[in-house]
């Protein structure tokens, strides 16, 4: 038999859920957006650089979009450790 404190915890729990989802939610806008601007600041580097213009580039292009691939891979691999953990 269920008390009511436990289904306090389980609300408060699925609460919880729904806010870190939604807060995932923002950060992968936001992180949409920041690419965006790491690649425009690759394409100044690699344009305006100079000599150095081409290496100081390839960090910004790809730690873009390794930071892209991480911030929309965060919900899947979310959901895969939810499915997997058992209480």
């Amino acid at each position: 038999m269920m008390k009511l404190t436990d289904f306090v915890f389980l609300s408060a729990i699925s609460n919880l859920q729904a806010t870190g989802a939604s807060i995932l939610t923002a950060m992968q806008l936001l992180g949409i957006i920041s690419a965006a601007i790491a690649f425009g600041i690759g394409a100044y580097h690699l344009i305006w650089g100079g000599v150095r213009g081409r290496q100081s580039s390839i960090v910004w292009f790809i730690g873009g979009a390794v930071g892209l691939v991480v911030l929309m891979g965060a919900t899947a691999i979310a959901e895969y450790i939810d499915s997997q953990v058992v209480f």
